[in-house]
């Protein structure tokens, strides 16, 4: 029984396809320093500082490059730190490619 419970968890997130190749990700200022990327999933903090950028969550691992890019944007610096508020798939998702 708690097997089909998981299942029936689980599998809503395994049919939901996306297609990242269309996904934007946009930029928001907040202040000098302080930043919200849109995209798809869950919102990307930012705050860049003279020693690198933190980001807050990762959304989808085949957005990562795109993320990257539109931090590029805003602060030529590298992302030296990343957060993550918790361990749903559009927060952590691009953990591996931000290493």
């Amino acid at each position: 029984m708690k097997y089909l419970i998981l299942f029936i968890l689980i599998s809503p997130s395994l049919c939901a396809q996306q297609n990242f190749d269309t996904v934007r990700i946009r930029p928001v200022k907040i202040t000098e320093n302080i930043y919200m990327l849109k995209g798809s999933g869950g919102n990307i903090g930012v705050l860049t500082g003279k020693d690198g950028n933190l980001i807050i969550d990762d959304q989808f691992a085949p957005l990562s490059e795109k993320i990257k890019a539109a931090v590029q944007s805003l602060d030529k610096g590298a992302i030296k730190y990343l957060i993550n508020t918790h361990l749903h798939g559009d927060h952590t998702g691009g953990n591996e490619k931000m290493g």
